[in-house]
């Protein structure tokens, strides 16, 4: 009876053990590469022009925006944000494109210790595999196609 008793146990207790939850992983949210393309219709790379880009950072929040990217292919959109006018280290400016499936362009100009200016941007949207950055290429800014999952990660 005294083996009965100990085997029962032992077996009540595997059984306890096997039902019980344990620790899951955390669920890793993998890209999704088969969103379609908003930018299928443009070159691998646009050159911009940095001045009138930098009209742009003049514009108010409500502002319509209609800037040529190649072409006769505009970013067609409104101003939906803007840094602090007062603050004259850091100008940056926020457009909602209504041409582009909502995707969001993002232009920003840091003034340097120097007194000279880097400017970064992108045109973006979550919903689409691919995108525009902003970057300086022997001297030049261009902005240059990259996959939406290059630029970030979750």
């Amino acid at each position: 009876m005294k083996h009965l008793k100990t085997g029962a146990l032992w077996i009540s207790l595997l059984l306890c053990s096997l039902l019980a939850s344990s620790q899951k992983p955390a669920p890793v949210n993998e890209p999704n590469y088969n969103m379609p393309k908003l930018f299928a219709d443009l070159p691998q790379q646009i050159a911009v022009s940095i001045p009138a880009l930098e009209t742009l950072l003049g514009l108010s929040e409500g502002q319509a925006v209609s800037l040529p990217l190649v072409g006769n292919a505009r970013l067609v959109g409104v101003v939906v944000s803007r840094s602090n006018p007062a603050d004259s280290s850091v100008k940056s400016i926020v457009i909602n494109a209504t041409n582009r499936g909502g995707a969001t362009f993002t232009f920003t100009r840091i003034r340097n210790t120097d007194g000279s200016f880097d400017y970064l941007g992108r045109i973006l949207s979550y919903k689409n595999s691919d995108a525009y950055e902003l970057v300086k290429e022997a001297g030049q800014y261009r902005l240059v196609k990259r996959h939406l999952y290059d630029i970030f990660s979750e």
